[in-house]
């Protein structure tokens, strides 16, 4: 029934139905097992995307159906948004005005963005794949509106990290504003009004009093008068300068093809992501949210067709894409810096070391293990030495051993050298979780970087 509804999903591939279960699975699970690092509004985040998951699975069961009721659809628009309602309102105790309010909002404004994306963007996604790109967008959305909010009426946040997520709050929502006025008011893509609002937007960003000193000051202290933080700083910026080497070089090869480029990239996002984690874990959730708000305007660019600019991101861009992109959007070098992201993103207190006993570095690498590793050698191993195809499939057992064999055995390294504390539990946790992400990998047909991340994540933030 998509066609009817002029919704054209992305070819090659199944609805990936499932796929709507990851984000709520993630939250719920994490703020299961770090109860005292979860924070109201981290549960609220939780229920709201159980609430988000039932909306989501209201839409297909509509899209599967030849009509519907009226009142029957009027109802049910409205049903998934009263569950985390009730679940915000009895469990957290709060306001039940402001319960309903948020849990109806938000489940209303899924709907909204979920059938714009497939709508507007045609061909880009899957079902699933759009379901956890809105549930993302949504809970975002709700998070940045609340932080900010209580910034600017109650008091200015205290911690490095809290300190960070208001600055990407108010520079990610920011830009999502100026990226519905272009989308919707054409005169808007216009070089020099384009550039107006550009220059805003890091205006706004860079002195709305939200943090104390002001977010600019903040984030420039925060960076260079630390040695340790300059440190993996210029680190950075040497992989950037040898990376951008490195693909200038291959694009200027008329006959490199976009594969060996992806891959080298999925090699470097490891060692940035490592070092940060390990090193400077702020820093990285600080540049990681940054950097994505730098991919997202370099992707306007390129569509508004910005003079002197677009026709070389056009050429970089075509270095990255692969058969999975068939929308208008290039969306896998976005995919492959959110899935290393998401488990900082997702896990409670990320860079909080004192968090408890529970705590553990795994969670947090879900996403450079899956992606990064895991991934990679499943490429590399299954197309230069795979000789067994798995069952209804292209991959090969070898290139899937491969990948459940390079991320244990990183995973055993990190123990060696220090950084990762392994026991029983964590290691039967290792192993069902890369076997699980090496198996789905292989088996299914949807993007791997959006999630394989969340399903690795999921289970290794389990606690047992």
């Amino acid at each position: 029934n998509c066609k009817a509804r002029n919704i054209h999903r992305r070819p090659n591939a199944g609805n990936g139905i499932w796929l709507c279960s990851l984000v709520p699975l993630a939250l719920l699970i994490n703020a299961w097992t770090y109860p005292k690092s979860s924070s109201y509004l981290y549960k609220a985040c939780g229920f709201i995307s159980f609430g988000l998951f039932l909306q989501t699975v209201e839409i297909i069961f509509k899209l599967s159906c030849r009509r519907v009721h009226f009142l029957f659809n009027v109802a049910t628009k409205f049903l998934p948004g009263i569950v985390p309602s009730l679940l915000i309102w009895f469990l957290l105790k709060i306001d039940p005005i402001f319960s309903f309010l948020i849990g109806l909002l938000c489940c209303l404004l899924f709907n909204f963005f979920y059938m714009f994306l497939l709508k507007r963007l045609p061909r880009s996604f899957t079902l699933g794949e759009a379901a956890i790109v809105t549930q993302g967008l949504i809970i975002f959305l709700f998070g940045a509106i609340i932080n900010i909010g209580d910034s600017l009426i109650h008091k200015f946040p205290e911690k490095p990290l809290k300190e960070m997520t208001l600055i990407l709050s108010v520079a990610l929502l920011g830009l999502f504003l100026i990226l519905l006025l272009i989308h919707g008011v054409p005169f808007c893509r216009k070089p020099l009004i384009f550039l107006i609002l550009l220059a805003t937007w890091i205006l706004l960003t860079a002195l709305l009093p939200v943090t104390d000193p002001l977010p600019a000051v903040l984030a420039v202290e925060f960076l260079f008068l630390d040695i340790g933080r300059v440190s993996v700083l210029l680190i950075y910026g040497g992989i950037a300068a040898v990376t951008g080497a490195f693909v200038a070089w291959k694009i200027s090869k008329k006959s490199s093809t976009s594969v060996s480029i992806r891959k080298v990239f999925h090699i470097v996002i490891v060692f940035v992501y490592l070092i940060g984690i390990i090193l400077q874990c702020t820093m990285l959730y600080l540049l990681s949210g940054l950097v994505l708000a730098l991919f997202f305007v370099a992707e306007t660019l390129r569509l508004i067709d910005f003079p002197m600019i677009a026709q070389h991101l056009e050429a970089i861009v075509g270095a990255f894409l692969d058969d999975k992109d068939a929308g208008l959007i290039a969306l896998t070098p976005i995919y492959l810096l959110v899935g290393c992201s998401l488990p900082l993103w997702l896990h409670p207190a990320p860079c909080d070391l004192t968090d408890s006993t529970t705590f553990t570095l795994l969670p947090l690498i879900a996403g450079v293990l899956s992606v990064g590793i895991g991934d990679t050698m499943a490429g590399v191993v299954g197309s230069k030495l795979g000789r067994h195809r798995l069952a209804n499939t292209e991959k090969t057992i070898e290139g899937t051993l491969a990948n459940v064999v390079s991320q244990i055995a990183t995973i055993f390294f990190l123990h060696f050298i220090g950084f990762l504390s392994l026991n029983l539990s964590s290691i039967i946790i290792s192993f069902v979780g890369v076997t699980i992400n090496a198996i789905l990998e292989a088996k299914t047909d949807q993007v791997d970087n959006l999630f394989l991340p969340l399903v690795t994540f999921s289970i290794f933030s389990i606690n047992i």
